[in-house]
């Protein structure tokens, strides 16, 4: 269930973060193509590396990471990040606005695809801010582990810190190599 801006998605979630060059670009990661890629599908040969990579080496294979799918699109894919609320409180601890005014930013978490609430089958494209993105880009590398702690405070997960904090350095990737292609950052759930 989506519920809006700056709350918690709901239900278990799939999150495909990735890079685009426009809304409307982003917005067919909603779509289900039968017999062909979609955009963030990673090309045949690099989902079975990675298939390989998970039998030969379970923990590395499941650190997150950004990967290029065989559309060009940058993508991180990862589990249970969620894109509203979590996002949010990210995003207030890197740039010190306040819990408000990161939920004000008409971009925190605004649905994409599908163009109508009712049309949700499955899959919902939201947006990611272009501060958290900007913040995230410049963000110093040794300071990580210190926001990956207060991210976790946050979200009462203190046992989450190491998950969070991989994740993070994957989405600050994302983040650097999204700003030097022009792009913006989006969330692709799957429900």
């Amino acid at each position: 269930m989506i519920r809006g801006r700056c709350q918690d998605v709901g239900v278990s979630i799939l999150t495909d973060y990735f890079a685009a060059g426009s809304d409307r670009l982003a917005a067919t990661a909603a779509e289900y193509v039968h017999g062909q890629l979609s955009l963030l599908d990673l090309a045949p040969e690099k989902a079975a590396a990675n298939k390989h990579l998970h039998r030969v080496s379970p923990e590395q294979a499941s650190r997150p990471r950004v990967e290029t799918a065989h559309s060009g699109t940058l993508v991180l894919q990862s589990k249970g990040v969620d894109p509203g609320l979590a996002l949010a409180r990210l995003e207030a601890i890197l740039t010190g606005r306040t819990h408000d005014e990161v939920c004000a930013d008409p971009r925190q978490a605004a649905q994409i695809a599908p163009a109508r609430p009712e049309d949700i089958d499955g899959r919902v494209v939201l947006s990611v801010t272009d501060t958290l993105r900007d913040a995230l880009a410049s963000a110093e590398v040794s300071a990580l582990p210190r926001v990956a702690r207060q991210w976790a405070i946050a979200e009462s997960a203190n046992d989450a810190e190491e998950s969070l904090a991989l994740f993070l350095i994957a989405l600050t990737d994302l983040a650097r190599r999204a700003g030097g292609r022009a792009e913006r950052l989006y969330c692709c759930v799957t429900f």
